[in-house]
């Protein structure tokens, strides 16, 4: 699954400059921004809420079949196992980028199909903000 985002960090960008940090310094905090939003982004789903808000009621045979596994049918938050949203993690960090993925291949597929019916996997307004005030934080520790 590819999504990709922007984040406008001009102001970011212009202290870094003047704080000329190396690349080194420069990777390992994006990463450290990245990860804390992998972990926000799995207690935003937890919370039953996605990229548009929260997340649309189960199918009614869906949800009768979760009742039979003996799993919650009120709350949708993408959880079955919780293997899914357990696999997303850092892939790659560079001093330009960080790719959030998948270790495994299934729940790669699980998550592409069930970003098609609630999207989640991503960056909302707001956890943009974060990422770009944690990046600045860490750069500048």
């Amino acid at each position: 699954m590819n999504i990709s985002t922007s984040i406008n960090t001009s102001a970011v960008m212009a202290a870094i400059k003047k704080a000329r940090p190396s690349p080194k310094e420069t990777e390992r905090a994006l990463g450290r921004a990245a990860a804390e939003h992998i972990l926000d982004m799995v207690d935003r789903v937890d919370g039953g809420v996605g990229l548009n808000g929260r997340f649309k009621a189960y199918h009614p045979k869906y949800a009768e079949y979760r009742a039979e596994k003996g799993r919650g049918t009120s709350a949708v938050n993408l959880q079955f196992t919780g293997k899914m949203l357990a696999d997303v993690t850092l892939k790659k960090s560079s001093p330009t980028q960080a790719v959030i993925g998948f270790s495994k291949e299934i729940e790669r597929r699980k998550a592409v199909s069930n970003q098609k019916q609630r999207p989640w996997f991503g960056v909302t307004d707001n956890e943009e903000k974060k990422i770009a005030s944690r990046f600045k934080r860490e750069i500048f520790r």
